[in-house]
């Protein structure tokens, strides 16, 4: 039965259209009209719910019915359920966060549950207007009320646009928040906590003629990456734990997300997730442009490319970011592009922004050892 089907002792309860028709909104919305299983998961749950079977929907019916597991499915070995609920709710959050932010009625998905609510929107009823015989003394006193707000609001814009020349060089985006949330909401929202993992490889001999090799491992780069990530997670009140490259295990890699700052390819664990990462190959943004670059009267570092990547790691559906450049500086420009509103607002999608798997290419410039800010030079959607 389709869910436009969905009856109720042959008659569509009051719910049941208006449910219907929000479900539809929502599996064509961007947040699900690219993830086919995720789409099955709600139109699974929302089918049962509207042919008023809720004690049927549990988690062996939507590991069959919604992502073709067999009979022998076993829920206490295999938590792919859990796992996809969890993103399906964000998904919800962030549905109505944007597109879907005046529906009259909400879906949720409560957590312990499978079984969808649906809540209607109360709309506060619009004030009815007073009455047009005002007595002299209140039209004064509004008149006066309004003359100081004007004063007032004059006063403040002559302060802002003071603050404002003052600060001319510093770039502003309408709805800053919005891009840099849309990139770390599927960390900050999740379920499962988070693993910042600092890399520090063996550094071992060092191969640069000059003998200095002061930016070729872990380094300021990744310090500034730690302040920035770190300073996400607390304004969302969320634990993110810190932990050496050289420290991760099997069962950090099975248990939580997994945010890899400084280089992949530090711990087999990290060079197995992050294989098929690269700063150069046939992908937008995989030329020349930006090659990390060298003064060869110096031997200091001008230019440094570096990468963002996100991916689902397969065996336990949690997320997986890679943020790393050539060198510590190129680190440094990829952990500041990852939360610059700016820089996430100006990149050149091939869809809607943001999807499971991406890559953005990152350039800087350096000058005597400080990078600028992050250049953007492609992105790459598989």
């Amino acid at each position: 039965m389709k869910l436009g089907e969905a009856v109720n002792n042959g008659v569509k309860s009051p719910v049941a259209k208006g449910a219907e028709e929000e479900v539809h909104r929502i599996l064509q919305s961007p947040q699900f009209r690219r993830a086919p299983k995720l789409q099955a998961f709600l139109e699974v749950i929302c089918r049962y719910y509207l042919q008023d079977r809720v004690p049927e929907i549990n988690e062996f019916v939507i590991a069959t019915e919604a992502f073709g597991k067999s009979s022998g499915f076993d829920p206490s070995q295999d938590s792919l359920v859990r796992v996809q609920a969890r993103e399906v709710r964000r998904r919800l959050h962030e549905y109505y966060q944007g597109e879907g932010k005046n529906s009259l009625l909400v879906l949720d998905i409560p957590p312990g549950s499978y079984v969808p609510v649906f809540t209607p929107v109360v709309l506060t009823p619009v004030r009815s207007r007073p009455s047009v015989f005002k007595t002299a003394w209140f039209m004064l006193a509004a008149t006066a009320l309004a003359c100081v707000a004007l004063l007032v609001a004059a006063d403040h814009e002559r302060r802002l646009l003071l603050r404002t020349s003052a600060a001319a060089t510093e770039r502003l985006a309408p709805s800053a928040a919005a891009p840099v949330s849309a990139l770390w909401n599927r960390f900050l929202d999740s379920e499962v906590a988070t693993i910042l993992v600092l890399s520090n490889p063996d550094v071992g001999p060092c191969t640069n003629p000059t003998g200095v090799c002061p930016d070729e491992y872990t380094g300021m780069g990744e310090a500034v990456a730690i302040h920035l990530i770190t300073n996400l997670f607390k304004s969302a009140k969320q634990t993110l734990i810190v932990k050496q490259s050289r420290m991760v295990n099997a069962d950090d890699v099975k248990r939580y997300n997994l945010i890899m700052v400084g280089g992949k390819q530090v711990n087999i664990w990290t060079r197995r997730l992050g294989e098929g990462l690269a700063l150069r190959g046939g992908d937008p943004g995989g030329g020349a442009v930006f090659d990390t670059q060298i003064d060869d009267k110096t031997g200091k570092l001008i230019k440094d490319r570096a990468l963002i990547a996100v991916r689902r790691n397969q065996e336990t559906g949690h997320w997986m970011m890679f943020m790393w450049g050539h060198h510590s500086q190129g680190t440094h420009a990829a952990a500041e592009a990852s939360t610059d509103a700016y820089f996430l607002s100006h990149l050149k999608w091939p869809a809607s922004p943001f999807p499971d798997t991406f890559r953005v290419f990152v350039g800087v410039n350096v000058n005597d050892g400080i990078p600028a800010g992050p250049v953007p030079i492609g992105v790459y959607v598989p």
